[in-house]
C-alpha cells in the first residue's frame, strides 16, 4: 500500500547564507561589492575556488574550479583567501538571531542551519513565511546590508532544504503536500539534496529520470532495485515529507586536510606536513 504524502503543516525551516565566504568578504570590504569575486584556498592559479560571489556565479564560475579556470571565464575576477574569524563572527550573530524564534536550532555548517518549530503550533502566532521575512530583514539590519540568505520551509529537513534552493539567491519558498508534485515536476534529479550524478545513474537504470518519477516509484523498486538496502525506504519516506534526518550522530572520527599550492614528491616536505596534520588532528 502506497504511503500518502505527509499532510501535516510545514514546520521545518532551512536557512542558507548566500555565497557565504564571498558575501561576508564583500560586506566587510565595500570596494569588492557588485564585482565578480572568488574566495579560494590559495590565491595562486592552482588554488581551488571555495566560494564564488553571486556576481561570479552569474558568469558561470562554480565551487571546485581552479582560479585558473575562473580567470578563463572572467580574466578580471577578484581573488581573495578565506577569513575564518570574519565568517565565524557572522555565524555567531546568525545563531543569536535564530535563537529568538525557536530553541531547536541545528547548525548544518558555518553558513546553514535548520530551525524546527514542531510542537510550537500552540504558541506560534506568526506564520513561518513571515518569520522567514523577519530573519532576512534582521540579517541585513544586524549583520550587514550586503548579507542575504535563502530560506526553505517544509514538512521535513529534506523538503525544507530543497525549497531553500529553488530561487537562490535570496529566495523564500514553501514545499508541502499541496504543491510537492508541482515543485518536483520542475526540477532535475541532481537538484535534490543528496542526489549526485552517481545516484542519478542508479535511478536512470530503472527508468526514474525526474524527481516526479522518484516520488511515484514504488517502495520495492527503491528498496530492492535501486539502493538494495534500507536506504531505499529512507528515500521513500523522505520524498513524502516524513522526517528521518533529525538524528545527530556522535563524532566517530577526526580528520584534517591541507591543499598543496604546488605538487611535490619531496619526502622531507611531505613528512613535515604529515607531522603538522597529525599534531592538529591530535589536538582536535
Amino acid at each position: 500500500m502506497e504511503l500518502r504524502i505527509n499532510p501535516n503543516p510545514p514546520l521545518v525551516m532551512h536557512v542558507d547564507l548566500n555565497s557565504c565566504f564571498a558575501t561576508v568578504c564583500q560586506q566587510a570590504f565595500i570596494h569588492l561589492r557588485s564585482k565578480p569575486l572568488v574566495i579560494a584556498a590559495y590565491a595562486t592559479n592552482s588554488g581551488c575556488v571555495v566560494s564564488p560571489s553571486i556576481e561570479a556565479k552569474r558568469l558561470g564560475i562554480k565551487v571546485g574550479m581552479t582560479v585558473r579556470d575562473a580567470k578563463l571565464i572572467f580574466p578580471q575576477v577578484l581573488v581573495r583567501t578565506p577569513d575564518p574569524p570574519l565568517v565565524r563572527d557572522v555565524h555567531m550573530k546568525l545563531k543569536h538571531i535564530f535563537a529568538d524564534y525557536t530553541p531547536s536550532v541545528t547548525p548544518k555548517s558555518i553558513d546553514e542551519a535548520v530551525l524546527d518549530f514542531a510542537n510550537m503550533e500552540k504558541v506560534l502566532k506568526t506564520p513561518l513565511t513571515q518569520i522567514g521575512i523577519q530573519i532576512k530583514s534582521r540579517l541585513r539590519a544586524e549583520i550587514g546590508e550586503w548579507i542575504s540568505c535563502s530560506i526553505g520551509i517544509g514538512t521535513n529537513r529534506f523538503l525544507a532544504k530543497t525549497a531553500a534552493g529553488l530561487k537562490k539567491p535570496d529566495g523564500l519558498d514553501v514545499i508541502d503536500s499541496k504543491n510537492l508534485s508541482e515543485i518536483l515536476e520542475k526540477l532535475e534529479l541532481t537538484d535534490l539534496p543528496g542526489i549526485n550524478t552517481r545516484f542519478q545513474a542508479r535511478l536512470n537504470l530503472v527508468g526514474i529520470r525526474t524527481p516526479l518519477d522518484f516520488l511515484r516509484a514504488p517502495l520495492f523498486v527503491l528498496q530492492k532495485q535501486v539502493f538494495q538496502s534500507i536506504v531505499g525506504y529512507h528515500w521513500y519516506l523522505r520524498l513524502r515529507g516524513y522526517e528521518l534526518d533529525d538524528v545527530e550522530y556522535g563524532r566517530k572520527s577526526f580528520g584534517h586536510e591541507y591543499s598543496l599550492a604546488k605538487k611535490t614528491t619531496n619526502e622531507a616536505s611531505l613528512h613535515a606536513l604529515l607531522m603538522k596534520l597529525s599534531e592538529k588532528t591530535g589536538r582536535r
